[in-house]
C-alpha cells in the first residue's frame, strides 16, 4: 500500500512541477542589448562594472509565460543573472552578477497596473534596482 502511496504522489508532483514550469522558466538576455541601457542611466555603477568585472554578454532572465502575461508572454524580465569574472588586486574571481529590477506593467492605454491584474499587461518598464555579487552558478 505504502508503494502505491509513493507513485501517486510522484506523479502528482511531476503534473504539478510540469504544469508550473512555464511560468517559472528561463530565457537568455544580451548584457550589452538589454542591460546595458539600464546601467548607463548610473554612470558611477557602468564605470565600476566596468573597470572590476569582465563580464559574459550572455545571461539568464525571468521568462514571462503566455499564460501568466498573454500580451507579453516571452518577453524577460529580471533578476537577470550573468556570469562574470572580479579582476581583483589578488587574481581573477569567478563570480555570478546578479543584477535586480523594478518593474512598471502597463495596459493598452498606457496606464500603470497597480491592481495585481497583470494578464492586462502589454508592455512594461524596468529600471536598475541594486547588484549582488554571488558564487558563480
Amino acid at each position: 500500500m505504502q508503494q502505491r502511496y509513493r507513485i501517486a504522489l510522484l506523479v502528482v508532483s511531476s503534473v504539478l512541477w510540469l504544469a508550473a514550469a512555464p511560468a517559472w522558466a528561463d530565457g537568455t538576455v544580451s548584457f550589452r542589448a538589454h542591460i546595458l541601457p539600464m546601467i548607463k542611466t548610473k554612470p558611477e555603477l557602468e564605470k565600476f562594472l566596468f573597470e572590476t568585472f569582465k563580464i559574459s554578454d550572455d545571461g539568464l532572465g525571468t521568462r514571462i509565460s503566455d499564460q501568466a502575461m498573454p500580451h507579453l508572454g516571452g518577453a524577460r524580465t529580471g533578476p537577470y543573472a550573468f556570469q562574470a569574472t572580479w579582476q581583483g588586486t589578488e587574481g581573477d574571481t569567478p563570480v555570478t552578477l546578479i543584477i535586480d529590477t523594478d518593474i512598471k506593467f502597463f495596459d493598452r492605454a498606457g496606464r500603470e497596473i497597480k491592481n495585481g491584474r497583470l494578464k492586462q499587461a502589454v508592455s512594461f518598464q524596468e529600471s536598475f534596482s541594486s547588484l549582488e555579487i554571488e558564487p558563480p552558478r
